[in-house]
């Protein structure tokens, strides 16, 4: 995970992804995040806090579903500087606001169902966070499942 992971916005996400492009335009060979798959995990990522906040109170309060658009909107703004402007339309080929918002909509249900699928976890990580008694390794270990 980045290192902004406990607080997700779409500046970073963005520098991610174009970042993971690499040195004269070689691909990250592990992660390539400038992909359509990578750019997908990524609006999940950013979904994943308002889906979370949603399941527990009617009210978002410290979420922000507007990072995801942002996110989308910053890729197409930032692919000129980052030399990566076909590849972005490529990738997004999203035409009209319908299809922005059903690709927004899908990474939204795509989180959620990760975090129900995954609750026991999520309710363990959460309780070892807020405990602040908790090392990294313990995190560690229950996202692992050791």
């Amino acid at each position: 995970l980045p290192c902004f992971s406990f607080r997700s916005n779409a500046l970073e996400a963005a520098v991610l992804i174009f970042e993971s492009k690499g040195e004269d335009g070689d691909r990250n060979v592990l992660d390539p995040l400038l992909s359509d798959t990578g750019i997908m995990k990524m609006l999940i990522w950013l979904m994943a806090p308002v889906a979370m906040e949603s399941s527990l109170h009617p009210q978002l309060i410290a979420s922000d579903p507007r990072e995801a658009r942002g996110f989308l909107q910053r890729l197409k703004e930032k692919a000129a500087i980052f030399d990566a402007e076909d590849l972005i339309e490529n990738i997004l080929q999203t035409g009209d606001d319908q299809e922005v918002e059903d690709l927004l909509k899908w990474a939204y249900a795509e989180a959620d169902l990760l975090l129900r699928e995954n609750r026991a976890t999520v309710t363990e990580l959460t309780e070892r966070l807020i405990s602040g008694a908790s090392t990294i390794g313990d995190c560690v270990s229950v996202v692992e499942e050791w």
